[in-house]
């Protein structure tokens, strides 16, 4: 402890271990995938990119050998080959340690760092020739502690290796949450937060923190990590308008088959799904989110309403960036012009309902192993979604390959969104119609006065602009 570090380096020999594994993002790594395009570096062709540190890195970056990053945060220095015993995880440790500053250094390019190298020198020079004995300010020592967050990037790189859902490994945004952990976990603990604040409300503000993972270094570290990562994800892909008509023709099937009231329910809550998310344009999440009471008790009010008949989708529950459960009411067609009869599923289901003696709470709904309801999640409605996707694939390859996996590829969370925006692209709908039928996730968004109203007053509110709101859904 406190020795006087020694050690010096030359910037090619400050190289990526042997036994580094961390994933680099290449072209070969794409394939199907979506990239962010600013991830694709125009020196992509760099074969020492990530892997060596160049000259004047330090000098943009702040930097501790590994030596002493090693003693920052064990307190000891790293055991040695002929030293007993010998901890095994020592040299796994080096190795994270050694990528975590490499990233941190590549978080600028190379032309930034010779550029600045370049500038160094002819300052030094200058000074020099002025005879300035020390023209550079000290750089150290640094404290024996790690206020860097070396250790806390060390653990996040180790999570980077987990195995990956659409790639071998885990992506940066999944294994960055390791770093919010951490910040959440110093700012609970005493002397983690500062006691004063600036411009703070309940939706936020400035803080003064005592977490290592917001320190210059960290965050250097973060973006060379992210740069190195990259981002590739698999979105869903679209539903469109054939293979959602389509489904709809198999499940009506169905319903002409089925006797007992349990397949009916399923049968009518996947057409209703179906229907509703795409007419309405619906996330995967704000689906389960349909409530029967409410659209029970709005019902023979959308069916006679003077300016135009409508089926009032009733959304109740916990949105994001709310405070608070919330109520949404959005009027839609009961019959487009493609020929998707939202009212009749609705309908449906709601009948079977009744029938079972069920008259309130969510439409999609799940008995738990103890006998208890529970709101349906996007993964139960996926299994409905992907039961009928693969019997639109066999009845017409043509709309959906037999090449594509339906299970990976399709889900409630996007493809229903995705194939009504994509349509009215196609239909060259208006942008102002668009706006309509998200206008009340735009006051979500934004905060204001409607999301506060009750039912009774949004639905009045709504009404008041039913041609407008319903035109959205009718078009499609």
């Amino acid at each position: 402890m406190g020795r006087t570090c020694r050690n010096a380096w030359h910037p090619e020999c400050y190289r990526q271990f042997p036994e580094d594994e961390f994933p680099v993002l290449t072209a070969a790594d794409l394939d199907d995938a979506v990239v962010c395009p600013e991830e694709i570096d125009e020196k992509a062709d760099d074969e020492d990119r990530f892997k060596v540190a160049r000259g004047g890195d330090h000098l943009v970056c702040p930097f501790q050998c590994d030596d002493c990053s090693f003693e920052n945060v064990q307190g000891r220095s790293p055991a040695r080959k002929d030293e007993e015993p010998v901890s095994h995880k020592d040299p796994l440790l080096q190795r994270n340690i050694r990528r975590a500053i490499l990233d941190s250094f590549w978080s600028r390019e190379r032309g930034t760092i010779d550029k600045n190298l370049g500038e160094a020198c002819r300052y030094e020079r200058a000074a020099n020739e002025l005879g300035i004995d020390d023209p550079f300010p000290l750089r150290g020592p640094f404290p024996v502690r790690d206020d860097q967050g070396i250790g806390v990037a060390c653990c996040l790189l180790q999570r980077s290796l987990d195995p990956g859902r659409n790639c071998a490994t885990v992506q940066y945004e999944t294994a960055r949450k390791m770093r919010s952990m951490m910040s959440n976990y110093i700012h609970a603990s005493a002397g983690g937060t500062g006691l004063s604040t600036m411009g703070a409300n309940e939706m936020g503000g400035s803080f003064f923190t005592g977490s290592p993972t917001n320190s210059y270094w960290f965050k250097r570290f973060l973006l060379g990590c992210h740069k190195r990562m990259g981002d590739v994800w698999l979105p869903d892909r679209a539903l469109t308008l054939d293979v959602l008509l389509v489904s709809l023709e198999l499940l009506e099937e169905d319903w002409a088959k089925a006797t007992d009231a349990g397949s009916k329910l399923e049968i009518s809550l996947t057409g209703a799904m179906m229907a509703s998310g795409y007419l309405a344009g619906l996330r995967g999440e704000e689906i389960p989110l349909t409530e029967l009471g409410g659209m029970r008790k709005h019902w023979s009010e959308g069916a006679e309403c003077r300016r135009k008949t409508h089926v009032p989708l009733v959304l109740a529950g916990r949105f994001k960036r709310q405070v608070g459960p919330k109520v949404y009411i959005q009027p839609l067609t009961p019959v487009s012009k493609s020929g998707v009869k939202l009212q009749l599923w609705m309908e449906r289901a709601i009948s079977v309902y009744q029938a079972l003696g069920v008259s309130k709470g969510p439409l999609y709904r799940v008995a738990t192993k103890k006998g208890k309801i529970r709101r349906a999640t996007i993964s139960d409605l996926d299994v409905l979604l992907h039961n009928v996707l693969r019997r639109v694939q066999a009845r017409r390859p043509d709309l959906i390959p037999e090449t594509v996996k339906v299970e990976d590829e399709y889900s409630v969370r996007r493809s229903l969104r995705r194939g009504v925006t994509t349509e009215s692209q196609n239909r060259g709908i208006p942008k102002e119609v668009i706006d309509a039928n998200n206008r009340w996730r735009k006051h979500m968004r934004a905060g204001g006065v409607l999301p506060s109203m009750s039912m009774m007053e949004r639905y009045s509110d709504a009404k008041a602009s039913v041609e407008t709101l319903v035109r959205f859904s009718e078009l499609q």
